[in-house]
């Protein structure tokens, strides 16, 4: 029989996997992590995660890998039609997916558990950061040892007489936080953009509400409280409005209770109208005003984000291709329409695969995303709906359409209610955990 100090160390030692495992799903979502480092070793990753998964022998691992073989025999169709595609992005989507598969397939029980605990000491050690270098500017350039120049944006005209050079920073940190040498009122954690910081934080936000494991109940109001502070320092447009969508579809389905709506309308109301007044004392030149409200509000009315008509432009140079090529146009067709430098349009990532690769394989993605949320799940309307505002947005504000700190969401779901029972145990005989020795 093993002691009591061995079976502890072997739990220390599961539990140090799984977090770096965790770490690494979280670092594959656009990170600087992944920019500088992970983005290199893309094809290395991808043939060791998928090797994970096949050696585990789970037979419910055949959905999430499904996507990926549907994407190869796309990716070589549309090649051999247009000849302008290459493998690094099917080996990027398939380290994301695949890392997301191994971080949830180790210790599924712990899963939720560990990486709320670990998004939570990520979100405290960046607010921290974050408000002491607004206190001591430059005190994190001092303190860590990590530092490597930043490219930021690209050289076009924006219009006949003004041309948009591109700019080099001097960025620093890199595992923890990092400070990107410009826009230092933005907490934007290891993250490359805020708004991509603010998918991880909505999609924990998502699991506590929905999702929380029973081990952080009691803390749950606390963790919520940090999540939200954190969202607030990205002072990202799209984040806030997330925010607000999930927390106001959550109390709509609390509301289901007679009993709590009229608490619930009393708190809703008391809030809006507390920033009504605060708006209008603090009026434009407070921090507050600029922080929150100015993210969506100029003096031309509404303006959710000043890249808005980028983002717009690019969905709309897609549906026009979408129309030519059905079946897929290729990256060449694609980056000619779009023309960045000329244009500057840029993101709209779901538009963009359903033009690049076709409207059967965007079809398919979508699908993909979405049926373990709604068919599979037993989550209340509100949630679905919910997580299908996060994906949307996330997919039209920004570059990438598997996000690893959002699609662990359906994965996880479709896990628990293929094979509940493996849910039950710390390590299930069929676990990746129990394929390393765990």
């Amino acid at each position: 029989m093993q002691s009591a100090t061995s079976i502890a160390g072997e739990g220390r030692r599961e539990a140090a996997c799984h977090y770096a495992l965790i770490y690494l799903m979280i670092a594959m979502g656009d990170s600087f992590v992944y920019d500088r480092i992970l983005f290199r070793l893309s094809p290395i990753l991808a043939v060791v995660a998928l090797f994970l998964v096949v050696s585990s022998r789970k037979t419910q691992y055949i959905f999430p890998l499904s996507i990926l073989a549907l994407g190869t025999l796309t990716m070589l169709f549309v090649r051999s039609t247009t000849n302008a595609m290459g493998p690094s992005e099917l080996f990027t989507w398939v380290a994301m997916i695949c890392l997301a598969v191994v971080a949830i397939g180790f210790n599924a029980s712990k899963f939720l558990e560990r990486l709320i605990l670990l998004t939570s000491v990520l979100a405290s050690f960046s607010v921290v950061i974050y408000l002491a270098s607004q206190v001591i500017p430059g005190i994190w350039n001092r303190i860590t040892p990590f530092s490597f120049p930043l490219l930021f944006g690209e050289g076009y005209w924006a219009d006949s007489t003004t041309h948009i050079t591109t700019r080099y920073y001097q960025a620093h940190g890199l595992f923890l936080y990092v400070d990107r040498g410009f826009d230092y009122e933005r907490n934007v954690g290891i993250f490359r953009e805020p708004a991509v910081y603010q998918i991880l934080l909505n999609s924990i936000i998502f699991v506590l509400l929905y999702m929380c494991p029973e081990a952080l109940r009691k803390k749950r109001k606390v963790l919520l409280a940090l999540f939200v502070i954190t969202l607030i320092t990205t002072q990202s447009a799209t984040g806030y409005l997330l925010g607000f969508i999930l927390f106001f579809l959550y109390f709509v389905g609390a509301s289901g209770n007679r009993q709590k709506t009229p608490r619930i309308i009393i708190i809703s109301l008391s809030l809006g109208l507390c920033a009504l007044m605060l708006f209008m004392i603090c009026a434009d030149s407070s921090w507050l005003a600029d922080t929150i409200f100015g993210r969506f509000f100029s003096n031309d009315g509404f303006a959710m984000d000043a890249s808005g008509n980028a983002r717009v432009g690019a969905a709309g140079i897609s549906l026009h291709l979408m129309a030519d090529y059905p079946l897929g146009c290729g990256y060449d067709v694609y980056a000619a329409a779009l023309n960045t430098e000329s244009t500057g349009y840029l993101a709209a990532c779901l538009f963009r695969l359903f033009a690049v690769y076709g409207i059967p394989f965007g079809i398919a993605v979508v699908f993909w995303v979405f049926y373990p949320v709604f068919i599979k799940s037993k989550l209340p309307l509100t949630a679905k709906i919910s997580f299908a505002i996060m994906y949307l947005l996330a997919t039209f504000f920004e570059d990438e359409i598997f996000y690893t700190t959002l699609i662990f969401i359906p994965l996880f779901i479709y896990f628990s209610f293929t094979r509940p029972a493996a849910y039950g145990s710390d390590v299930d005989e069929g676990s990746i955990g129990g394929t390393l020795g765990y």
